[in-house]
């Protein structure tokens, strides 16, 4: 694989997974590349590529790192795109 087959979709669903797990638990212990390397079995180059894609894309933002960002609107509305087969397949 390769960064090209890291869809927008799958980094927005990091974050989203990253935001819950870490607001349920209030522990950072699964940053959004992390949940893209074990849902891809890429490498963190790899991800961090995709993460850097998506954000130039405007479907995520961030302040300092890119580790910690957050989803935008753009992000939301690309979900709500794709709802039906995210809750087929989970997040």
């Amino acid at each position: 694989m390769a960064t090209k087959d890291i869809s927008d979709l799958e980094v927005v669903e990091a974050y989203i997974h990253f935001k819950i797990s870490s607001g349920l638990y209030g522990i950072h212990d699964r940053w959004p590349c992390l949940i893209l390397m074990a849902w891809t079995g890429e490498c963190e180059k790899v991800c961090y590529s995709a993460m850097e894609r998506a954000q130039n894309r405007g479907y995520i933002e961030c302040g300092v790192s890119l580790r910690s960002g957050w989803v935008t609107q753009k992000g939301m509305d690309l979900v709500a795109q794709h709802i039906d087969k995210i809750c087929q397949e989970g997040l």
